[in-house]
């Protein structure tokens, strides 16, 4: 079994390395994906979006165990990168079955995901916090496993709006990448 934890990585924080940790922990996977989207579908028009060699960098540095593999899967596949592309080159690869880390904010938007009806056929749905009270999911009629994560109160924008206004990030991203951090979106 593989996992596989996409996301935009703009940038990748303390929070994206907590949740992997703990989906490690409870899946023990074959391998662990960490993959940043080249040019993510629902971020096509978004300036903010650092670029994708940049992201990459940055998630190497904040999950450099041997445990995670930081992919670059994305960008041999066609532009806007899509999930489902994704899973599927993952699977012919590897053939083994997909777990997908998602939070919950995406799970309540999974329908707007592109194909997303073949996608849940080919994944099973492992779903972290993103809110301080459980949602149900049960009205989603959507398979998944709740992941019993901490709820982590950091996020990419809430980094980037810190590094404009001059704010300290200190103790939200790898000690790494700070200053590049902050060069890139000062």
């Amino acid at each position: 079994m593989i996992t596989v934890f996409g996301g935009t990585f703009n940038p990748p924080h303390i929070g994206h390395r907590i949740i992997a940790e703990y989906a490690y922990d409870y899946l023990k996977p074959n391998k662990f994906f960490i993959i940043p989207a080249v040019i993510p579908p629902h971020k096509l028009d978004n300036e903010d979006i650092a670029v994708y060699e940049k992201r990459l960098y940055w998630c190497k540095r904040t999950f450099p165990e041997e445990r995670f593999e930081v992919s670059n899967i994305e960008s041999t596949l066609p532009i806007p990168s899509y999930t489902l592309q994704t899973v599927q080159q993952l699977k012919n690869f590897y053939n083994e079955d997909v777990y997908l880390l998602i939070g919950e904010d995406s799970l309540l938007n999974f329908h707007t995901w592109y194909k997303w009806e073949k996608l849940i056929n080919e994944v099973t749905l492992v779903v972290y916090k993103r809110y301080s009270e459980r949602l149900k999911f049960e009205n989603y009629k959507l398979p998944h496993i709740f992941l019993d994560s901490p709820l982590i109160e950091i996020s990419s924008t809430q980094i980037r709006n810190r590094v404009k206004k001059g704010l300290s990030i200190f103790g939200m991203i790898s000690d790494e990448i700070v200053e590049d951090v902050k060069n890139t979106y000062r």
